[in-house]
């Protein structure tokens, strides 16, 4: 009896040892327990979007727009900036049909207060017209302008000179074909004539000038 008694003691004091070892050996030995949070992810709201005033006027920019078709090319791009001051929605409408708008087939663009929207056109021929913009309640607030125009077959240039100290007085024009292609040659003529008083003499020349 006496020995199993000393025995159960001896377990008793053996397990109150083995588990201060047993629980740092599940910490991995540092001692210190860390606690693992789960994860949390926050995701912010979206941001209203601005109420919607009625304009009375917007920007445009530029006030007209003027291009030359390219050669080889019947369509050309229009772009313009529309500013307003307060956040509102207007209705672009061109006038010809030939002025397609590249966005929503009502033509209705959001802009918001301050904020310059571009928007673009698709010109189908070479003509000037109007893009109107009007408000929510149909009345028209601003106007697009453009001038779009068939490409360019010649370049010209034209100098008018006068000399103070002699009162000779010069004059002189040149025209040159706007090549085809890339692979034409550039041709071009040019004519000048001036006067001497002094002398009373008039004189004159002509060139013809090729670059390629």
């Amino acid at each position: 009896m006496a020995a199993a008694s000393k025995r159960q003691r001896w377990n008793r004091r053996a397990g109150c040892g083995l588990r201060p070892l047993v629980l740092f050996l599940a910490l991995g030995g540092s001692g210190q327990a860390q606690l693992v949070a789960p994860a949390v992810t926050i995701t912010p709201g979206a941001a209203p979007p601005p109420r919607a005033e009625l304009a009375r006027r917007v920007l445009v920019q530029p006030a007209r727009a003027e291009q030359y078709l390219q050669r080889g090319y019947t369509a050309a791009n229009l772009s313009f900036s529309l500013l307003s001051e307060v956040s509102t929605e207007v209705i672009l409408r061109p006038r010809d049909p030939r002025t397609v708008f590249r966005g929503p087939a009502d033509g209705r663009v959001q802009l918001s207060a301050y904020a310059a929207q571009s928007v673009s056109f698709v010109v189908m021929a070479a003509h000037a017209g109007t893009v109107d913009i009007l408000n929510r309640e149909g009345t028209v607030i601003a106007q697009a302008t453009y001038d779009v125009r068939p490409p360019k077959a010649v370049n010209q240039s034209a100098s008018l000179g006068y000399n103070p100290f002699d009162g000779r007085t010069s004059l002189g024009y040149s025209v040159s074909l706007v090549p085809t292609s890339i692979f034409a040659p550039s041709l071009g003529v040019s004519a000048g004539l001036s006067f001497n008083p002094a002398q009373d003499r008039v004189d004159g020349s002509v060139s013809l000038n090729v670059r390629w």
